[in-house]
């Protein structure tokens, strides 16, 4: 009975937000819920055309990046977490996926209670993959340092318009199996309005392995944002990670090369 409360209260109050489309949130719900072998949906059209068209445009012209990664897991991936620094649509954007409303229609189809957002946005914001850039299978770090409080679900919004396969920079998800083989079990390319959310957790692995190419010089454009939650979540290991752990397509751990991996722990010594 909670549940059918729950949704009505938050059909009532999608329609104070413009540039949010309906969402069916029980079949919404039950596709994430059942969703194997970790839980996960892409939902099409989430988004006002218009909106998210203008928050498309403001990430493509943007050139006020906070880095670029260059390291053995990810080549050419700039990206900016700093509020100050965001186009205002795109502002309007990240900071509704941080809102009490977003965190109870996201809490409602994940069923995963007492979500947390993260104000540092670490990790998250705007992403922007340009020609040869790519980003390995990984598992994400499932612990904030900052806010001390564990990685749970991650949001992804794709913006990137006539996207074909030829472009590639498909979004992949995969899990190592019971036998410890590796399967892909999804892969999908990252069109405009499409959004990905799903259970991070020591198991969930995605990225980007396959190359951006032959785009003439568009690049790969995303929004992420990343929702934790205060007691520890099944499947995450006691360790308290705020690494990275990236894979092959095998599944086996890649490390890159003494010099990258001295260079990367450094960063992240750095950051936190």
């Amino acid at each position: 009975m909670t549940d059918e409360i729950d949704r009505k209260i938050i059909e009532k109050e999608l329609t104070n937000y413009y540039f949010l489309n309906n969402i069916n949130l029980n079949d919404s719900k039950s596709t994430f819920i059942n969703s194997k072998p970790f839980k996960h949906i892409f939902l099409e059209n989430l988004w006002n055309d218009l909106f998210l068209t203008q928050v498309s445009d403001e990430v493509a012209n943007f050139n006020d990046w906070e880095g670029e990664k260059k390291f053995f897991g990810s080549q050419y991936k700039r990206y900016q977490s700093k509020w100050e620094k965001l186009p205002p649509q795109t502002y309007k954007l990240i900071n509704f996926l941080n809102s009490p409303f977003f965190l109870k229609m996201l809490s409602f189809i994940t069923n995963e209670k007492h979500l947390i957002p993260d104000p540092y946005l670490t990790g998250g914001g705007i992403h922007s993959t340009k020609e040869n850039g790519f980003l390995k299978l990984h598992a994400d770090f499932n612990w904030h340092k900052e806010m001390e409080v564990y990685r749970r679900i991650n949001v992804l919004i794709y913006l990137n318009k006539n996207w074909n396969k030829d472009f590639g920079g498909q979004i992949e998800l995969g899990i190592k199996k019971n036998n410890g083989s590796f399967e892909i079990f999804k892969s999908a390319l990252p069109i405009f309005n499409r959004t990905l959310i799903f259970i991070t957790d020591d198991h969930s692995f995605h990225g980007q392995p396959n190359p951006v190419k032959n785009t003439n010089n568009r690049s790969r454009d995303s929004i992420a944002t990343y929702y934790y939650q205060s007691k520890k979540p099944k499947n995450s290991s006691n360790e308290k990670r705020t690494g990275t752990n990236y894979i092959n397509k095998f599944g086996k751990t890649e490390k890159g090369k003494l010099k990258d991996r001295i260079k990367l722990k450094i960063k992240n010594w750095v950051k936190f």
